[in-house]
């Protein structure tokens, strides 16, 4: 029995062992403190990133979803956050002279076994998480969708995961479309449409006096509400060219920028209202 109290006393006393403890302790502190504040760091340069982001598409009037930017924004901070508590939690093993070389050696014989069977799955999140944080499409935007040239699909974007999108083309048929597959995306919704029409109208005395006629009513419908609530940012309907002047016909292009979705509505309009003016004048008209 004393021979054990001699050694929990020689233990206790033991400068050298008390000193070794506080050196680790220390360590840990410090491997704490580092991550706490890494975390906050990086936590700021996160927010400023995104908020300056945000900004930048109010700015240009570039439509975003806010609940998917939330969403992203809680993402990449969460995973930035488990990220430097993973390798503070493995230097605090190390301090304690856990062999972590042993951990980290079969994990990475797990991921190399479950990365060859899962190859185009990591892909297809990658693809997904930099699809949802460029802001290249959101729900709702009409797109079409393009590999490596090749068109996959287009229509209304329905969801939009890490793993896959879906497409409803204007056909009805949906399409669930892996995002590792998505490398080229043409989005017809991120800020106005451009209402395009073309009308073949027979010149009566001169040209001159056919433009005013077509001023006269682009003005009567750039003044109509019918029109303005479809009209992007107050823009207005206006000649953009005068295609061509054949057997006395000429042919002019008439343009302007619509509201998402607006486009057909604004060239329907539109072409009613020219051919109760000039329905005597005008000829088969191929719309752009």
């Amino acid at each position: 029995m004393n021979f054990i109290n001699e050694k929990i006393f020689k233990l206790f006393y033991n400068g050298e062992i008390w000193f070794k403890i506080l050196e680790k302790v220390i360590v840990i502190i410090v491997v704490v403190l580092i991550a706490i504040l890494a975390v906050r760091l990086l936590n700021k340069i996160i927010d400023y990133v995104m908020t300056t982001r945000e900004n930048a598409n109010k700015k240009f009037n570039i439509k975003i979803n806010e609940k998917r930017s939330e969403t992203l924004h809680k993402l990449v901070k969460s995973a930035m956050r488990y990220t430097i508590y993973f390798i503070a939690f493995f230097q605090i093993l190390a301090t304690l002279g856990v062999n972590t070389t042993s951990i980290v050696a079969s994990a990475g014989i797990a991921s190399v076994a479950i990365g060859f069977g899962a190859q185009s799955l990591v892909k297809d999140i990658i693809s997904g998480f930099f699809i949802i944080l460029e802001g290249q499409f959101d729900v709702g935007d009409n797109v079409k969708i393009y590999n490596q040239g090749a068109f996959i699909a287009g229509g209304n974007v329905l969801s939009l995961g890490l793993r896959s999108t879906k497409v409803r083309s204007k056909g009805g048929e949906i399409y669930f479309i892996p995002n590792g597959s998505i490398n080229q995306v043409i989005n017809y919704s991120l800020t106005y449409n451009l209402a395009v029409c073309e009308f073949p109208i027979s010149i009566l005395d001169s040209m001159d006096n056919l433009e005013a006629e077509v001023q006269s009513i682009l003005n009567k419908v750039n003044l109509s509400e019918d029109y303005k609530k479809f009209l992007y940012k107050n823009d207005k309907l206006q000649v953009d060219v005068i295609n061509k002047i054949e057997d006395n016909v000429a042919y002019i292009t008439i343009v302007a920028k619509t509201k998402i979705g607006k486009k057909q509505s604004i060239e329907t309009m539109l072409r009613r209202d020219f051919y109760n003016v000039f329905k005597e004048r005008l000829k088969t008209s191929t719309d752009k």
